[in-house]
């Protein structure tokens, strides 16, 4: 796997730093550091923060480049030159886009290369949080998961919301989890993708379960968040070709970032392993 952490040069963030660290310790992986200097900034605070990123990863040896002018045509021409797989990036910058008419060009490539919003990040990840959407016949997202999972040795859980009213008998989330074990044995769509699920995360070796919740798919990712302890959020990129905004994550991603105190991972098309 090959990774690029991008950060910038005023100041240093930790979090994308150690979540590079975390992954490339669990798994093959190249670490590249891109530290951009804005127009005008000082190449003395990146040269500090690429000696404090080197002793931060500590026996790993990054990659370290230090590139100066305007931050999107920077990472796109990074983007440009390598093939990487992963790419880091704190909260910050992404939440940044929204206030901007700037389109970084993380918002072009996303949909094919797996982005790692990093915040609130703990030093170790050992529960994961799978939200899919249950794409008939499109495993990827599952498989990408379960090779992450693995490497890392975390548990997941597979959560499917409902979007839509909550209907009288499901109410409460006790008599809803109830209800999974029957629901999976339907022959629906979305009962055979996390059938699948189950299979390959057993096949892999992950500790898994599935979780159903109907109603406002934003706010059950947001309520099971706080209902468990959770180190790492997953979903799959968002397909949409329209829409400045919206290439990066797509909204219901950017509303994750927004609301969910933890990092997330956004799987794109690109294999993590390849």
């Amino acid at each position: 796997m090959k990774i690029l952490i991008i950060l910038d040069s005023e100041s240093y963030n930790y979090a994308p730093v150690l979540m590079g660290k975390l992954i490339a310790e669990a798994a093959p992986a190249e670490i590249h550091v891109l530290i951009v200097i804005a127009q005008g900034g000082h190449r003395e605070n990146a040269q500090a923060i690429s000696r404090q990123v080197e002793m931060d990863l500590g026996g790993i040896k990054p990659f370290l480049a230090i590139e100066e002018g305007v931050p999107g045509a920077v990472i796109g021409s990074s983007l440009l030159e390598e093939r990487y797989q992963l790419i880091i990036v704190n909260a910050e910058r992404i939440l940044r886009l929204r206030k901007t008419i700037d389109i970084d060009p993380i918002l072009i490539n996303q949909s094919e290369i797996s982005l790692l919003i990093t915040q609130n990040t703990k030093p170790k990840i050992d529960r994961i949080l799978l939200c899919t959407a249950c794409m008939e016949n499109d495993y990827s997202l599952l498989m990408q998961a379960a090779g992450f999972a693995g490497h890392i040795g975390a548990s997941v859980t597979l959560l499917h919301v409902f979007a839509g009213a909550v209907p009288s008998m499901y109410t409460g989330l006790e008599q809803i989890d109830e209800t999974v074990e029957e629901l999976l044995q339907t022959d629906t769509s979305y009962a055979r993708y996390l059938r699948k699920g189950v299979e390959i995360f057993k096949s892999n070796q992950i500790e898994s379960e599935v979780k159903i919740r109907r109603g406002v798919p934003i706010e059950e990712i947001v309520r099971e968040t706080q209902i468990e302890n959770y180190d790492l959020v997953v979903i799959g990129a968002s397909r949409v070709k329209t829409g400045l905004k919206e290439l990066l994550l797509g909204n219901l991603a950017i509303k994750i970032v927004d609301q969910v105190e933890l990092p997330v991972l956004v799987v794109g098309r690109r294999d993590l392993e390849s």
